[in-house]
């Protein structure tokens, strides 16, 4: 009989080698994220069943080896592991048992305990995996259990030579009880055929083989690898005074400091209490900034800016006992909203580098002295680094060297000649005081800032980074993943939907190495003292937009040793084309315009709408909130935000998107039918995401994709272009929908060339009955509704005559002449840079006496 996948050699000795070879072959992919099990926790119906090969069993002679990494957490519980019938009715099973410690029993079902072997409770921890390897002799009737390499081994257990194994996962058909467990990696061979099952997949029933072969099947099943790509919000808590918020990596807990209590977030338990200090805090609270020193277990509190005398600015709470046992006045004077804060490597003093206040940016390094009590400026040699906030430091490494990245600011420090985004990566040594600038890069994608702090991979190649476009007020932070060799970086992760309506809002970046997890917090001011922090999770490794979709497609190689050896190479090469794909120019770069704090105001102020259930937004920012009223926009990445709005824009009056429109749009790149995999799943992960949506269906007829809406579903553009196109159309109208109207143009901000039709149709409608709104409010007197009305037709159309006439008119009556000037010039030169000529209309004749004159 000729044999169906010959992979390994017949040796004992051979098999073991490739054996390890195989198990270790995660390392080299780093593709598996893993299966986590519906355990006694949940409902019996909801409980996890697994099983590896769903039809044509197959025979496995004279061995049957089971490798995979396992992954407990159960101290409760009786739970299966592991279940092998046989063809006449024989069952095994591994299971997991916590009885004043927790043991990992193998069993002939109904009738003995083979072995009984005990795990160290530092393994018992979600995500700290280990290594299960379940070698059954069957020639020999004799079964082998390694866990990390320690070899349990038990014999007679009646064995014949041969087996066709139904091998089941979690809940089988002889037991219900499913421990609080994970698995990934998995190995199923002898030394005549390998099976290999990454257990990469994100959604549906089917498990595929490493070659792409669909041979299994799962019930209830929580994929791993959202937990890589989609961040969870894990807290959420509204203060009504300053609160300031750090992590103890040590008792890996969060912990939120008030002026007279902590309150913690366990993240392993995920448990929220309070603890009073044991005396009240002294320092009055502005921004709540911290850090901790990890050698003293303390955390420092302090305020650069100068407190109410004889109040102190600075304080430490033993995170042990909670007793205040320092405190100290030292000030900076000038606030330094966003800058960064790190120890040196031995945790004796740290420092404060950069920050924005009283109109300026800074690049100033301060050293805190704990016995003077003096912050005291320090001097660099070496390269400079520009004035600026926003930028992101690491902690010191063994070196005593510190990572700052990119920022905003200018090269003079004053406010009044504008700012820039930087990109750029330095390195700055603690210990000779010196400074080398790594690299700068110019990123082909809307301009972003780094969050606070950022994390430097364990093998010390790569920076994590936060970053978001912090000029929004409604924004969104994504992981960013740069290389600390050349810049060349990936987005790494989903979105994170946050308000930045304040200076004083703060997002910072943690990891926990102890889980293998990042944690984000937000902390989002509405007022000066009212704010609301949020923390949000997402699990190691994380995985870039390209790879989360690629890892729905089935990869179709044989899993011989050599192309093993040849994977290795072929990912370093999917790297590098993933991150060309990533870097691909969508806009060009423009630099910040320069405004006064006035005309931010201004040009931003603009009334909220209520968030309804069920409703889309496409006007300005693109917004979705579910049935519940959640902001669900997160879940849209760029390409399934795209799918869903070529089919929402094509359903209303038309008939739809054929599958082909849809990936010639969505993938011009690329043969039609090539993008057939990658088109479905996206298209199911859009279902995903609808299924939290009512009165929104997705249907499929002829070829055709195309939304059926009904009673319940809104969108504020189809409301707006509706009532734009009946037949007695007057200002009434645009007054009637008006906070709609000043959402912004039709999707903005999103700059694809096949939205150009929609985009021109809807002002071809709006601007006929706008613009004559203008004048009219202009001439009553209406001043701020003139410019509210102008602001609008701007956001729209730039360069719109009317637009700009009445916004300088009406700011020359509500700010003077000069202001309207300074707007004038700021116009016009953003006007030649973009159409190269002059703006043909001179200041004076639009806002001279004379051009009032009605």
């Amino acid at each position: 009989m000729v044999k169906k996948t010959k992979v390994l050699l017949l040796s004992k000795r051979a098999c073991k080698l490739v054996l390890l070879f195989v198990m270790l072959l995660p390392a080299i992919q780093s593709m598996g994220q893993g299966l986590q099990f519906g355990s006694n926790d949940s409902l019996m119906s909801k409980r996890t069943s697994y099983q590896v090969f769903k039809d044509d069993l197959p025979t496995f002679h004279d061995r049957l080896v089971i490798g995979f990494d396992l992954s407990l957490w159960d101290n409760q519980h009786l739970g299966y592991i592991l279940n092998l019938t046989d063809d006449k009715g024989n069952s095994y099973s591994l299971s997991a048992i916590y009885d004043h410690g927790s043991f990992l029993n193998f069993n002939i079902d109904s009738r003995s305990n083979k072995l009984n072997i005990p795990l160290p409770d530092a393994l018992l921890k979600r995500r700290k995996w280990f290594k299960v390897i379940v070698d059954l002799d069957l020639k020999g009737d004799k079964v082998g259990i390694s866990v990390n390499g320690k070899w349990y081994r038990a014999n007679e257990l009646g064995f014949t030579g041969k087996i066709t194994a139904k091998i089941t996962f979690g809940k089988n058909e002889h037991y219900s009880d499913v421990p609080n467990m994970a698995i990934k990696n998995l190995v199923v061979s002898n030394d005549d055929k390998t099976y290999t099952f990454p257990l990469s997949e994100w959604t549906g029933n089917d498990v595929f083989t490493a070659g792409g072969d669909n041979l299994g099947h799962v019930d209830n099943p929580a994929w791993l690898i959202n937990e890589s790509y989609f961040w969870k919000q894990k807290f959420d808590h509204t203060f009504n005074e300053v609160a300031g918020i750090n992590f103890d990596g040590k008792s890996e807990q969060f912990f939120i400091f008030k002026s007279d209590s902590l309150m913690f977030y366990d993240v392993e338990r995920d448990a929220v209490w309070s603890k009073p200090f044991k005396s009240k805090l002294e320092v009055p609270l502005h921004l709540g900034k911290s850090i901790v020193n990890l050698k003293e277990n303390k955390c420092y509190l302090y305020e650069v800016l100068r407190a109410p005398q004889p109040a102190p600015s600075i304080a430490s709470f033993n995170l042990d006992s909670l007793n205040w046992d320092f405190y100290g006045k030292s000030t900076i004077m000038e606030q330094r909203h966003h800058h960064n804060i790190f120890y040196d490597k031995d945790f004796n003093n740290f420092y404060l580098f950069g920050g924005y206040g009283s109109f300026k940016y800074y690049n100033n390094f301060f050293e805190y002295d704990k016995i003077a009590d003096a912050w005291q400026q320090q001097s660099f040699t070496g390269d400079v680094i520009n004035p600026r906030f926003f930028s992101a430091a690491s902690t010191a490494d063994s070196n005593n060297e510190v990572y700052i990245f990119g920022g905003y600011g200018n090269q003079s420090g004053n406010q009044v000649v504008g700012g820039m985004h930087y990109y750029d990566l330095y390195r700055v040594n603690l210990s000779n005081r010196t400074i080398k600038k790594l690299w700068e890069i110019k990123p082909d994608e809307e301009a972003f800032v780094p969050a606070n702090n950022l994390i430097v991979s364990k093998d010390k190649q790569f920076l994590y980074v936060l970053c978001y476009p912090h000029e929004r007020p409604k924004t969104s932070l994504r992981l960013y993943k740069f290389s600390i060799k050349d810049g060349s970086y990936q987005v790494v992760s989903g979105t994170i939907p946050v308000v930045s309506e304040r200076i004083e809002t703060d997002h910072n970046l943690f990891y926990n190495a102890k889980q293998d997890v990042f944690y984000c917090t937000t902390q989002e001011f509405e007022t000066p003292t009212r704010s609301t922090i949020k923390i949000f999770a997402l699990t190691a490794p994380p995985v870039s937009q390209e790879a989360y979709l690629a890892a729905h497609e089935p990869r179709k190689q044989s899993f011989t040793l050599y192309r093993v050896l040849g994977g290795a190479s072929a990912l370093v090469l999917l790297f590098g084309i993933v991150t060309f794909f990533l870097r691909r120019k969508r806009d060009d770069d423009e630099p910040t315009p320069v405004v006064n704090e006035a005309e931010v105001v201004e040009e931003t102020e603009e009334k909220e709408t209520d968030n309804k259930a069920n409703a889309v937004y496409l006007l300005g920012d693109f917004t979705v909130y579910d049935k519940n009223k959640r902001d669900i926009t997160y879940l849209f990445s760029p390409k399934i935000k795209q799918l869903f709005i070529l089919i929402l824009l094509n359903s209303r009056e038309k008939n739809g998107v054929v599958s082909k429109k849809i990936s010639t749009t969505l993938w011009p790149d690329k043969d039609v039918v090539k993008t057939k995999n990658i088109r479905g799943v996206t298209i199911n992960h859009l279902r995903n995401i609808l299924s939290d949506i009512d009165g929104l269906e997705l249907a499929f007829l002829n070829d055709t994709y195309s939304f059926i809406i009904t009673e319940g579903f809104y969108c504020d553009y189809f409301v707006v272009r509706d009532s734009l196109k009946q037949a007695n159309v007057n200002e009434q109208t645009v007054f009637s929908h008006f906070d709609l109207v000043a959402r912004g143009g039709l999707l903005q901000h999103i700059p694809e060339i096949w939205l150009d039709d929609f985009k021109q149709e809807y002002e071809e409608v709006l601007m006929p009955v706008i613009l004559p709104v203008i004048k009219k409010a202009y001439d009553a007197g209406d001043y701020k509704r003139a410019l509210e009305i102008s602001r609008i037709v701007l956001n729209i159309d730039p360069f719109n005559d009317i637009g700009i006439k009445f916004k300088l008119k009406a700011l020359r009556r509500t700010k003077g002449i000069e202001h309207a000037r300074k707007i004038y010039e700021e116009f016009s030169a953003e006007y030649e840079k973009s159409l190269g000529e002059e703006y043909p209309v001179p200041f004076e004749k639009i806002c001279s006496n004379k051009s009032d004159q009605r």
